[in-house]
């Protein structure tokens, strides 16, 4: 027989869950729109999360009870006065649960959305949202079902539980049983709480995994979505001081259809093809790839990069390519979304509030659309941030590969790569625009015993200094890493589809520790400054190295202009191949790691760095020398100051203020 505590408690836990998921089903009922489907794998996915999210509500209410049954002298489930004190225990936090339910159901109907930490911007609107609420809701029933709720669960359904238990007897389990069973238990609600069979927990991007924003929200649990929230709260931005950089923003982005009202950036993209009908996609994000370290841009005398060296003679080479900052959930944000991650706390891609947001990507319509990662896509949570936002993306991480986990990241980068084609190579019926993510490039710097014919170098430690190498094992590391691309191309190049697919290759972002360039403190280039090449040996013809500055901001206009494909841009980025914004480049820079965070906007010959009151100094980009110009150069010091300045804003305001359109 199990122990008295144990049948209390599972009983309660079984009837809380069941209680949840009524109200999960109710939601669903209430506000489903005509065109999702009852019975329906989405829906039957969305529910089974859901499920999981309460009983991780549910468990997380029980281990204290549970814990604190274990006292001796203590009885919460036998003694009338234990009794009371666990039923006004579970009455408060049930009661609590159901008032955010309330609340989340009235959120929902009127805002279209759950309730999270945006809701506490009301208290700052005075007795406002107090007479919208009252004169909106009918605030005394609902008063009044709370009430009836705590009267049914104390009198009806707790004194039913204890009833049984009180008509049960004592248990017989012996002490030792009684032990290992509620430890058991104990690790049963901790596996609950934890909510996944992988190396990531159950979290809230789990609940954005269709496109459909309905479907995401039935996912969602209105308790722990609101607390998860509460860390993101959305940015503070001037809305006067964006209407006063609106028109340098319109003028730089060429904006077709200003409105100082909306703040709309909104303009269509102009195709500029290279190439023709609907070649594959493969966009290759190299982990911490810096510029200053490969051989093409920056170590020649130690070879670090010969596979990446290679490839770049016979593409198109931008020896000037710049990310937001030094991330790589932020770096893969900004390319995609073409807003840089300007959050100082969390990336964006863990925010909630932000998970949707209009992308190009959807540009490339009838294209089956992949993404390989070596370890799990719960990593940063952008799991929630690819599937809500890309149209019917597959994502193939952990678990989806034969080949051995290497470390920490998963695969490694070479087994990735190989299993990325042979997939790659089986996809014939429609083109394919693949992202492949490599992760390995990290300490330890672990070489994996399958390297695919890596052989591992000896060399000077002046030598390694001087190059920008800070250790053997991390020179080691990023020759993998190039190696590895040059396998995954060794083995491309077999394959049909080869011939009629267009490489993007670039750094996810650099790093300062071994750069010798400190001219800007935290702004200094190493961190961002990464190469980039468009490579398609077979549909362009032309190659060249591009020294002109680009941001990571315009990877997917570029991309989708050169491709033929009609698009709309909303953020932060432009086709750099455009002759029209010839005499318009630039580049925003961001120190994610420092608190206040400093700011930069560079163009091809100078570069600006704003401090956290604004105030900001001019460089020449080419000096060896950081002297500060502004005073000779007023005029253009005033320009790319408010440049910087409006790239700032603007990006907080677009974080919040880009959503993808509703189908």
């Amino acid at each position: 027989m199990l122990p008295e505590n144990l049948i209390f408690f599972s009983t309660l836990f079984i009837f809380n869950l069941s209680l949840l998921t009524i109200l999960r089903i109710a939601f669903f009922i209430t506000f489903r729109p005509s065109d999702v489907k009852v019975f329906s794998s989405p829906t039957f996915k969305a529910l089974y999360i859901g499920i999981k999210f309460d009983a991780r509500l549910i468990s997380l209410i029980t281990i204290p009870a549970i814990i604190f049954s274990w006292i001796p002298g203590i009885n919460l489930y036998h003694e009338s006065w234990g009794l009371f004190i666990t039923e006004w225990y579970y009455i408060i936090i049930l009661s609590v649960a159901i008032l955010f339910y309330i609340v989340d159901f009235g959120n929902f109907s009127y805002l279209q959305s759950r309730i999270n930490a945006s809701l506490l911007a009301l208290k700052d609107t005075g007795g406002i949202w107090w007479q919208m609420v009252r004169e909106s809701y009918p605030v005394v029933k609902l008063t009044i079902t709370l009430f009836l709720f705590i009267l049914f669960y104390k009198s009806g359904l707790l004194k039913a539980i204890e009833g049984n238990l009180l008509s049960a007897g004592e248990s017989s389990s012996g002490l030792w049983l009684g032990i290992t069973l509620n430890g058991l238990f104990f690790l049963l609600m901790a596996a609950l709480c934890y909510g996944k069979l992988s190396r990531y927990p159950l979290r809230w991007s789990d609940a954005f995994f269709h496109k459909d924003s309905f479907i995401c929200n039935v996912a969602l649990n209105p308790v722990l979505f609101f607390i998860e929230s509460l860390g993101e709260k959305p940015f503070e931005y001037d809305r006067e001081k964006l209407k006063e950089l609106y028109p340098l923003m319109v003028d730089f982005f060429s904006v077709d259809k200003a409105s100082a009202e909306t703040l709309s950036l909104k303009r269509e993209g102009r195709p500029r093809p290279l190439v023709s009908g609907n070649p594959n996609v493969v966009i290759i994000f190299m982990e911490t790839f810096a510029a200053y370290k490969t051989g093409v841009l920056g170590a020649p005398i130690l070879h670090s990069s010969p596979r990446f060296d290679a490839l770049s003679k016979e593409g198109l080479l931008f020896s000037r390519f710049y990310v937001p900052m030094e991330n790589t959930s932020r770096s893969l944000f900004a390319a995609l979304f073409g807003i840089p991650d300007v959050s100082t706390s969390r990336s964006s891609s863990r925010n909630p509030l932000v998970v949707n947001q209009h992308t190009i990507v959807n540009a490339f319509k009838d294209y089956g659309k992949h993404y390989f990662l070596g370890g799990s896509a719960n990593w940063g949570n952008i799991r929630g941030m690819l599937s809500h936002n890309i149209d019917d993306l597959n994502i193939i991480d952990e678990g989806a590969y034969r080949s051995p986990v290497h470390d920490v990241w998963g695969i490694s980068d070479a087994d990735l790569f190989m299993e990325a084609n042979e997939m790659l190579a089986q996809k014939t019926e429609e083109p394919f625009f693949a992202i492949i993510q490599t992760a390995g490039n990290h300490r330890p710097f672990k070489i994996p015993h399958d390297s695919k014919g890596f052989e591992p170098e000896q060399a000077d430690k002046d030598v390694l200094t001087e190059n920008g190498f800070y250790s053997l094992e991390e020179y080691n590391g990023f020759r993998f890493l190039d190696h590895s691309l040059g396998y995954y191309f060794d083995l491309a190049r077999k394959e049909q589809y080869f011939d009629n697919t267009v490489f993007l290759i670039f750094g996810d972002h650099g790093t300062g520790n071994g750069s010798h360039d400190r001219r800007f403190g935290g702004l200094s280039p190493g961190p961002f400054h990464v190469p980039f090449l468009i490579y398609a040996p077979q549909l362009i013809k032309e190659r060249k190295r591009i020294d002109c500055v680009m941001s990571e901001l315009d990877v997917m206009p570029t991309l989708a202009a050169l491709m033929g494909k009609p698009y709309v841009n909303t953020t932060l980025g432009r086709n750099v191949l455009d002759p029209a914004l010839e005499s318009k480049r630039g580049a925003f820079t961001f120190t994610p790691f420092e608190f206040p965070p400093r700011f930069g906007f560079m163009d091809n010959d100078h570069y600006v760095n704003v401090e956290p009151d604004e105030s900001f100094a001019l460089y020449d980009f080419h000096s060896s020398e950081a002297a500060d110009l502004k005073d000779k150069e007023p005029e253009k010091a005033d320009y790319m100051s408010k440049m910087a300045i409006g790239f700032h804003e603007f990006a907080k305001y677009l974080l919040y203020h880009n959503k993808r359109e509703e189908k």
